[in-house]
């Protein structure tokens, strides 16, 4: 008797330091998802631009502002604008593979836009304007590269995936 007495109080006391543990565990503070990009939590600029013969392309980069972390998909959320007269629409192609980016105010987003320019006036197509989307639905709207309208192949616009960091290229995807 005075076994099973001493193997239940030590079950016992194993039990509760069990639970002990597990309440423990679970009241550690859990790691603050990041809430998604918003327009008005970061400023955007063009840079980079290339051209040669038949091609042109430049880089838009993504900054966030001061204390700001928020994410975004590494697909960028771009379209673009013609001018009303033109009701064919321009094919986007965008790259991705479907991860989620974090962006702060020391590790810019890129992503470049390539573009080839029309061999004849059957194939041009016009572009007026950029606009860029946000997670959350808001979206900004400015000039494509320059102000007016850019004459560009009808075949449409390549757009990379976002890559972070401080130079192009450095990937951190998380």
């Amino acid at each position: 008797m005075r076994r099973r007495t001493r193997a239940t109080a030590v079950a016992a006391a194993l039990s509760v330091m069990l639970l002990t543990g597990s309440a423990m565990a679970s009241a550690s503070p859990a790691k603050p998802a990041v809430r998604p990009c918003t327009t008005g939590n970061v400023s955007f600029y063009f840079g980079g631009y290339s051209y040669g013969l038949g091609h042109r392309s430049f880089d838009l980069t993504l900054l966030a502002h001061d204390g700001i972390t928020c994410s975004l998909s590494d697909t960028p959320l771009i379209t673009l604008n013609s001018p009303p007269d033109q009701t064919d629409k321009i094919p986007v192609t965008v790259n991705g593979r479907g991860g989620t980016l974090v962006l702060r105010p020391d590790s810019p987003l890129h992503t470049t836009i390539a573009y080839s320019v029309p061999d004849a006036p059957e194939n041009k197509a016009q572009v007026n304007g950029l606009q860029l989307a946000m997670p959350d639905g808001s979206s900004r709207a400015t000039s494509f590269l320059f102000p007016g309208t850019t004459d560009i192949y009808k075949g449409g616009v390549y757009i990379t995936s976002w890559t972070t960091g401080i130079g192009l290229g450095q990937e951190e995807q998380r």
